[in-house]
């Protein structure tokens, strides 16, 4: 599956980049095709790639228990859906695991109907950005302001999860 992505200009991460720029990345991203409830990626496993949504819908879910109280059968392993995706939100997903350390994935993805996934790997990402500032700059900067909107948003999500749980214990 050769063939390239047709929209990538309309991803938040490709954002003040020309045709010629966004090439650059198209080249060396390598589509997958997954089934209606595969598991496109799991939390806390390694991550080495940008993930974008070309085609279907996705579930996005986090554990509310941390690995470290998971007993073994996985048992009391409660996920919560935090959205719904659709390939049309021009998603870019990966995006934490390309700057941690540990290269943990921070959610799981679930296909809701058949879907098509472009990754991109780390090692490519940095070599087109290395080999062209001017183009990684912009990269990395679109970037952080996609990861930054997402941090504003896991702020109001534990702001809420907080402030339900204090008034909880009120009673």
């Amino acid at each position: 599956m050769n063939d390239k992505i047709k929209n990538l200009h309309n991803y938040k991460i490709f954002k003040g980049l020309s045709h010629e720029d966004i090439e650059l990345f198209n080249s060396k991203i390598e589509k997958q095709k997954f089934k209606m409830n595969d598991k496109i990626i799991e939390e806390n496993e390694e991550g080495d790639s940008l993930l974008f949504l070309i085609k279907g819908d996705i579930s996005i879910t986090k554990s509310l228990t941390l690995l470290e109280n998971k007993s073994l059968d996985d048992s009391d392993n409660i996920e919560k859906e935090f959205t719904r995706l659709k390939a049309e939100d021009n998603i870019v997903m990966g995006e934490v695991s390309l700057f941690s350390n540990k290269k943990k994935r921070t959610a799981t993805v679930t296909a809701l109907s058949d879907c098509l996934v472009g990754f991109l790997s780390n090692k490519n990402f940095f070599n087109i950005c290395n080999s062209n500032y001017e183009v990684g700059y912009k990269v990395i900067y679109n970037l952080t302001n996609i990861i930054t909107e997402n941090l504003i948003k896991e702020n109001r999500n534990v702001l809420k999860l907080t402030t339900a749980f204090s008034l909880v214990m009120k009673k």
